[in-house]
């Protein structure tokens, strides 16, 4: 289903399901952060559904986003807090991580992949971006993840979509687009 037209990058809310068929794989980037092969085919083969939550606090927006694979299992919940600091993390799924995110215009994006094709509204209230890293003193692995959330049409349907450039050493960067449908809450 269409994300409405009130849904947008200041007011997520509803449930946001994984389309598989639109959505690029994820199994090499997983594998690259060493996740191993059960977890990596669970979430290659299990429905993702994102619940999404939105506040203000002291001024600071913060973004909360449950993660449930179909069966129940529990994904980590992604909390974002958009004032662009770094925030320190032992992910479940990951391990340790430094992130930051923050709300950003198009334009201000200088990796051209995560800024093509986004919908209007996007580009006015601005997309949410993040930067998110392994903790190479803790975990020995150095990747990156540059990642945009927002809203694009694709193939006539307004959606919700999460873009990412992947980088490890000696490795070319991977890009993925992933594209959700809409469910009512």
């Amino acid at each position: 289903m269409a994300c409405p037209l009130h849904v947008t990058t200041k007011n997520l809310s509803g449930k946001l399901k994984l389309n598989k068929t639109l959505s690029d794989s994820v199994d090499e980037t997983l594998k690259l952060q060493d996740v191993g092969y059960l977890k990596r085919t669970a979430i290659n083969n299990l429905p993702l559904t994102l619940e999404p939550s939105q506040y203000t606090e002291e001024g600071v927006e913060h973004i909360v986003v449950k993660q449930v694979l179909t069966g129940g299992f529990q994904a980590p919940t992604d909390h974002l807090i958009l004032n662009g600091k770094e925030t320190f993390r032992n992910d479940t799924l990951f391990g340790h991580l430094i992130a930051k995110s923050w709300r950003s215009k198009v334009k201000d994006l200088d990796i051209e992949f995560l800024t093509e094709g986004w919908t209007e509204d996007t580009e006015e209230d601005g997309l949410i971006a993040g930067i998110v890293k392994s903790d190479t003193d803790k975990t020995n692995k150095d990747w990156v993840i540059h990642v945009v959330w927002g809203f694009a049409i694709i193939d006539g349907v307004r959606r919700f979509a999460r873009r990412f450039r992947f980088t490890i050493k000696d490795r070319e960067p991977i890009f993925v687009k992933l594209y959700y449908d809409y469910e009512e809450s």
